[in-house]
């Protein structure tokens, strides 16, 4: 597997990923129109980037293939983590996951945190992360209840 930096021509391939892989996996968790309303079909590229471009963004690659995306804002909150529908349960979040903590340290940045989806949260549990919350998130006329999960990463004031 391959990590790096996203590319200003990769957000399409992004924004795929992440509709394929919500209408898939989440599928067991959600009503068809909280996936639409979470990831629709007609997702707006440019608004898409633009939230996106001040944040730390990678991704991962295995045999040239995008599988993997983290994208995580300076202050540490991570907006964005998904795997391919096809290549779950092979460590790619979990590499990603651990890249963007150790920039997160590198940065002085003392706590991670996110609002998971139903269907993520085990996994923000096996790395160590603790439920502090409810958020309610609303995607057009749609309201979503997501746990707020938080973890320290190191101790001491960021820089």
């Amino acid at each position: 597997m391959y990590i790096r930096r996203l590319l200003d021509d990769e957000y399409e391939d992004v924004v795929k990923l992440i509709t394929d892989t919500v209408h898939t996996v989440c599928k067991n968790d959600y009503t068809k129109e909280e996936l639409e309303a979470w990831a629709p079909e007609n997702f707006n590229i440019t608004k898409f980037k633009d939230n996106l471009s001040p944040c730390f963004n990678l991704v991962a690659f295995e045999k040239g293939k995008l599988v993997g995306f983290i994208s995580m804002e300076r202050n540490g909150y991570i907006n964005r983590l998904y795997t391919h529908k096809n290549y779950l349960r092979r460590g790619i979040a979990t590499a990603l996951y651990k890249r963007a903590e150790q920039w997160a340290k590198e940065k002085g940045i003392c706590e991670i945190s996110l609002d998971s989806s139903k269907t993520a949260k085990g996994f923000y549990l096996k790395l160590g992360f603790k439920e502090s919350g409810i958020s309610v998130i609303n995607h057009g006329n749609v309201v979503f209840r997501n746990t707020v999960m938080k973890k320290v990463i190191q101790n001491g004031k960021a820089r």
